[in-house]
């Protein structure tokens, strides 16, 4: 059994892990109740849905990646390519943790042909990211280019990512990475 998880911050905690592991339609509130040590009926207490779960899960991560990857873009004082290490370093920790890859992207691509709901929440992830890449790489390329090649970064490292999930491999990534650096 499960230790028992009851604050809403734990209960986010682990549902992220079960949503990471068995994607949003796999998993049941009875999963995410069994995974917290808790019944359905306390879950319920402190979300109305799986629906809800799911949001407060992806604002989560959203708001870490803000807090602790983006936000290295604009430190003062510190050259782009310091930021740049800096935030790809944490990126990596983030993105190979338990080869869970890219839980935001992974959402999209389980969900957005079903169901909107998630897609405001993950929209925002991915434009925090790109403004990020844009502060960091605005001393190289403006206007359009800049836009663009944020854009590529950003693809790359994600498709990098599925790449790393499919063959259990991280050097996807890491090449990826190294990729963007250069175009700096």
């Amino acid at each position: 059994m499960a230790t028992k998880k009851d604050t809403k911050q734990e209960i986010i905690t682990v549902s992220i892990k079960l949503f990471r592991k068995q994607g949003y339609y796999r998993t049941s509130m009875a999963d995410l109740a069994q995974a917290t040590g808790l019944t359905k009926g306390v879950f319920y207490h402190h979300f109305a849905s799986k629906e809800e779960i799911m949001l407060t899960a992806l604002e989560t991560l959203s708001n870490w990646f803000q807090e602790k990857i983006f936000s290295i873009a604009y430190i003062p004082d510190l050259a782009a390519k310091e930021k740049l290490e800096k935030m790809f370093e944490a990126a990596f920790k983030a993105f190979t943790y338990e080869l869970g890859g890219c839980f935001l992207a992974n959402t999209v691509l389980e969900t957005a042909h079903i169901e909107e709901t998630f897609l405001p929440t993950v929209k925002l992830f991915f434009q925090n990211w790109q403004k990020a890449m844009q502060k960091i790489y605005e001393e190289k390329y403006v206007n359009q280019a800049l836009v663009e090649i944020s854009e590529q970064i950003i693809a790359d490292i994600e498709g990098s990512i599925v790449l790393m999930q499919l063959y259990k491999d991280t050097n996807y990534l890491k090449k990826s990475l190294e990729r963007a650096k250069k175009m700096l």
